[in-house]
């Protein structure tokens, strides 16, 4: 049945039940009927429907729901219809090989950017964050990376909204600064995190462009702060890598 905004609510609640699994995860039903507002029976016949369709799936000893990989592969699966993963993971590789820390593919959604690709570092003390997150692009290498490459009325419009709250002790605190470290990103060539996103974390970020120069993905170098001074040697060997790997996967998709 629709209503009066020509909204199906019967998908609006499964996909608000999705949303709320996918933040909390092992819920049960009485559980996500409180916290939805929403009559257990509804909640029982959703749960259902979503489990057979394999969007979410229930522990036997618990009772609890929880999602599964399928938006997941969805999503890489839309992403990598241009094959960006594909043609990007073996450079990833050399880079990874080459700077011996954690290397990231990521690309926008909306206002954050998602994690799709990394080769994680050997080292015992290293930067993961897992393929699957989403992070704010305001507070890495990665978005700032992108949105340098985009026209500034349609960051704005992104941004619009974006309230800048603090993630680490060097998070960005306004529009003004954000806008002026794009344009310092889109003179260099890359993007910097430093203790933007968490603490002791700082990254180095270069967009990947398609054939029309639009930013499409980036790649980072993510390392724990205290491993290099900054504008070291060591570094400015990591941006350099960064740069030129970004170069390549361009290249290769017809930029």
């Amino acid at each position: 049945m629709a209503s009066n905004n020509g909204l199906v609510q019967s998908v609006v609640r499964a996909l608000d039940i999705l949303e709320l699994l996918h933040k909390h995860q092992d819920l049960n039903i009485s559980r996500i009927s409180s916290m939805l507002g929403l009559d257990k029976s509804t909640v029982h016949r959703l749960l259902g429907t979503l489990r057979q369709k394999g969007y979410v799936k229930q522990d036997p000893e618990t009772q609890m729901y929880s999602t599964t990989l399928k938006f997941f592969e969805m999503g890489l699966y839309s992403i990598d219809r241009k094959g960006i993963i594909r043609r990007a993971h073996p450079h990833l590789e050399d880079l990874a090989q080459k700077v011996k820390e954690t290397v990231n593919l990521a690309v926008l959604d909306g206002i954050n950017i998602v994690y799709v690709d990394k080769i994680a570092s050997t080292e015992v003390i290293r930067a993961d964050l897992g393929i699957g997150r989403s992070c704010p692009a305001y507070a890495t290498s990665l978005g700032k990376a992108i949105l340098s490459h985009l026209s500034e009325s349609r960051v704005l419009r992104l941004l619009e909204n974006v309230s800048f709250s603090s993630l680490g002790p060097n998070t960005i605190k306004n529009l003004d600064e954000f806008m002026a470290q794009l344009s310092q990103a889109r003179r260099r060539g890359y993007a910097v995190d430093d203790e933007e996103l968490m603490e002791g974390l700082a990254c180095v970020g270069a967009p990947i462009l398609n054939y029309a120069g639009e930013p499409v993905a980036a790649i980072s170098v993510a390392y724990p702060r205290y491993r290099y001074a900054k504008d070291s040697a060591e570094e400015r060997f990591i941006i350099q890598n960064v740069i030129d790997t970004a170069d390549r996967i361009s290249k290769e998709l017809g930029s």
